[in-house]
């Protein structure tokens, strides 16, 4: 909250204030990508290793763990067990003690889901 306060109202430009926030995402090759504002120098998992805490769906509503990977500002989620994925949800438990995406600042994300419709629309226009 602090970093919010001295980038939003007192100006401190150089003050990163936010983990990384879905801003859209789009279906692609059997994968869904997530774009993110507030990447700041890239995304990964915080212990370095495999991106946890994503599950996926197709259009039968099954959600299953899915594989993550990082691209720039984009996470690339998919699974071998959803052919036609459709959404994404990450860190979406009551105690979502396995996710571990952040930003390049060690800011990690918040929990969100793209079977929204906001969300999803944003990105694939």
């Amino acid at each position: 909250m602090a970093m919010w306060a001295l980038s939003s109202y007192y100006g401190q430009k150089n003050v990163v204030a936010s983990g990384p926030i879905p801003v859209g995402s789009r279906i692609t090759e059997g994968a869904v990508v997530i774009k993110f504002s507030h990447a700041n120098g890239g995304l990964r998992a915080q212990d370095g290793g495999e991106l946890k805490g994503f599950a996926i769906t197709g259009a039968d509503g099954r959600w299953v763990w899915g594989h993550a990977k990082t691209d720039a500002d984009t996470v690339i989620v998919s699974s071998p067990e959803i052919k036609d994925p459709l959404y994404v949800r990450y860190a979406w438990a009551s105690n979502p003690a396995d996710a571990n995406l952040i930003n390049g600042h060690d800011l990690p994300a918040t929990p969100f889901r793209t079977d929204n419709e906001h969300l999803t629309n944003a990105y694939m226009r």
